[in-house]
């Protein structure tokens, strides 16, 4: 065989096992065939370095007990992966990007205790956001000027408040004075926890009461714990106050004064949120029977803060 007949076959070969040939040289000029190789196609997954994820982060708003706020995150090259909203160190929401897009997620937080709760946000084994969140309690804690009204055995009077999601009802506090230093042995400030029935205090949920000497002869702030920390699902409640009197009531009543900031006197008339029972008392027997909550006289807001179970 000649060394043509050789070469030949031994070309054929080469081809048949790297591919094309170009004879012409390469690119480089170093006269070296060039080889074309097709691999498999590869697919950059989230989270890859080709990918860097990305997050920011909405301001976190103050809020009020039992209100919702949104939160939001918007992320970048994190499809598919999870991302958990926590407040103190509770998971309340969890939402993930579908894709690696720049994709705005939502996460709604409740307000279920006032005071001052940690907001983090969680996801690919890393804290991503860390804030604190200030939560308000319930009612209005405005103390400014000196009016207030009675409260007595025979003069109940109730405020109304809102709950938007389910809390657990922990106290109540009350701005108040007592009239006299002198009082009835057996004397208790009671507070009721009401459900609303058509605009009005209805039926007693919880009541708790203190001996009328807790409170003081100047204004303050009086506590009312609820042990029993109720759940209160979404709507509307009412607090009445009242004073429940054992002995001899037509000799002296016990009282004490709930103080309010006016916001109208020109409207002729009170509000929705604001009530008062006057009973109708036996002046014979001093017994006192219950008649029909009835509005205030002119618009006005009592002091009285609603917080919830720690």
């Amino acid at each position: 065989m000649g060394l043509k007949y050789i070469s030949l076959v031994f070309l054929g070969a080469f081809v048949l096992l790297f591919g094309c040939i170009n004879l012409g040289g390469g690119s480089g000029g170093t006269g070296l065939p060039n080889v074309t190789v097709t691999g498999p196609s590869v697919q950059v997954q989230p989270g890859s370095g080709a990918c860097t994820p990305d997050y920011s982060f909405s301001p976190i708003t103050n809020s009020v007990l039992s209100q919702s706020e949104d939160l939001v995150a918007t992320v970048t090259c994190a499809g598919g992966m999870p991302l958990t909203a926590n407040v103190d160190g509770v998971p309340v929401d969890t939402q993930s990007a579908t894709d690696n897009a720049t994709t705005p997620l939502t996460f709604k937080l409740v307000a279920t205790k006032d005071g001052t709760s940690k907001v983090t946000v969680t996801g690919n084994g890393q804290t991503l956001l860390s804030k604190d969140w200030v939560i308000a309690p319930l009612g209005s804690s405005d103390i400014k000027g000196m009016e207030n009204d009675a409260v007595s055995f025979s003069e109940w009077r109730g405020e109304s408040f809102t709950v938007d999601n389910a809390i657990n009802l922990g106290a109540v506090k009350f701005y108040l004075k007592r009239i006299s230093s002198q009082t009835q042995p057996g004397t208790n400030v009671v507070v009721e926890l009401r459900k609303d029935n058509a605009g009005n205090p209805g039926v007693i949920v919880d009541s708790v009461k203190r001996p009328i000497t807790d409170t003081t002869l100047s204004d303050n702030w009086i506590s009312f714990a609820f042990p029993a920390k109720p759940m209160l699902t979404p709507g509307k409640y009412w607090v009445a106050l009242r004073i429940e009197q054992t002995a001899e009531v037509r000799l002296v009543s016990d009282s004490v004064n709930w103080h309010y900031v006016t916001i109208a006197r020109d409207q002729g008339s009170g509000n929705a949120y604001t009530r008062q029972m006057l009973l109708n008392v036996d002046t014979k027997t001093g017994l006192a029977t219950e008649s029909s909550w009835n509005p205030l006289s002119y618009d006005r807001v009592y002091s009285m803060v609603v917080s919830a179970a720690k």
